[in-house]
């Protein structure tokens, strides 16, 4: 075989099995490409117990997320043009996309879809109606069913997660709340910084990160837009 079947790079190795360009097998089968999720997720590891959330450039969705050691281990990145207010959630390559939560345009009430994937659903947040100052919003599964409950503290700088049997999941914080309470949110408000510590060892990680997203954007964000 003088040249790969799947990108055409040229074969100077005799007998060789994988393309030295693309990685594909010169026997005809063809391996998933990298941006398809992988079987293992580093970002989504259920033995995690602390993530830090930093967003980046004025509240576009951008941003990074950092174990308890400062390392990074996933990134979001939103789609700019998107109504739904798209982030993707990505392994630390930036390629693997492991989720993604957007906005549901028709909703009575501030709504975000989180999806696998596969654009699976597994999960739908909404917020409680008239609950600013001590926000409350809850996660459904994908049938519909509620299962986690997020409670602010004064204008939700900071929240407790707790399952349907009242037991604490989770803990977030926000870490910017001064600037927020002294600026505004306004010319100074590049990013916003969440420390998640989870107590919970079963909950899914999925479902958890793609609830911090959305309290940040429906408790948050719209304050300043």
């Amino acid at each position: 075989m003088d040249f790969c079947p799947h990108c055409g790079n040229k074969i100077d190795v005799p007998d060789a099995k994988f393309c030295s360009k693309c990685g594909q097998p010169l026997t005809g089968e063809t391996i998933p490409p990298l941006t398809t999720r992988s079987t293992r997720s580093d970002l989504l590891d259920p033995s995690r117990k602390y993530y830090f959330v930093k967003e980046k450039y004025w509240d576009l969705g951008y941003g990074d997320l950092y174990d308890e050691h400062g390392n990074i281990i996933g990134r979001m990145h939103r789609r700019l043009i998107s109504l739904r207010a798209l982030i993707e959630l990505r392994e630390a390559d930036n390629q693997t996309m492991v989720g993604a939560v957007h906005r549901k345009i028709v909703a009575l009430r501030p709504t975000y879809d989180i999806k696998d994937a596969n654009d699976r659903l597994v999960g739908r947040v909404a917020k409680k109606l008239l609950s600013f100052f001590r926000p409350s919003l809850w996660l459904e599964d994908e049938k519909g069913r509620k299962v986690l409950i997020a409670k602010g503290n004064l204008f939700g700088w900071d929240f407790k997660i707790f399952d349907t049997k009242n037991n604490l999941v989770a803990q977030v914080g926000k870490a910017d709340a001064f600037r927020d309470l002294f600026l505004g949110g306004g010319l100074f408000d590049f990013s916003d910084k969440y420390a998640v510590r989870v107590v919970k060892d079963d909950v899914n990680r999925l479902q958890l990160l793609g609830f911090v997203i959305a309290i940040d954007n429906i408790v948050h964000d719209k304050r300043r837009r």
